[in-house]
């Protein structure tokens, strides 16, 4: 190998080396607090809605029931596994979050994620 090739190596090595180590997203936390979660499902013409509190306490989700979910930051919010094959994904809103519920990767649900106020 000539010196030239080798010196391009050690520069594109070296460049992809920082692109990865900076490569993280945008931290956009979920605000710790209390929140209510309104899961709307649609029936042909008519809309079910069912709402319960979650709290959101550093890096967990917890429901109504106390369970806790690891939350994930994402650059538009979050997101929460639900074992074993369901998501809710939070993305931030004027004024608060869209939730979309989703199982095996398809969306089920588009939900609201807001503030209660205090």
């Amino acid at each position: 190998m000539t010196r030239t090739a080798t010196a391009t190596l050690i520069i594109v090595a070296t460049s992809g080396a920082g692109l990865i180590a900076g490569a993280g997203h945008a931290n956009a936390d979920v605000e710790d607090g209390t929140y209510n979660l309104c899961i709307q499902t649609r029936y042909g013409s008519s809309v079910d809605e069912k709402c319960a509190v979650y709290r959101v306490e550093g890096s967990s989700l917890i429901g109504p029931n106390g369970t806790a979910l690891t939350l994930v930051d994402t650059p538009t919010g979050g997101y929460a596994e639900l074992p074993p094959v369901s998501r809710i994904t939070l993305i931030r809103t004027a004024d608060g979050y869209k939730a979309i519920n989703s199982v095996l990767g398809i969306p089920a649900a588009t939900s609201t994620f807001l503030p209660v106020g205090d």
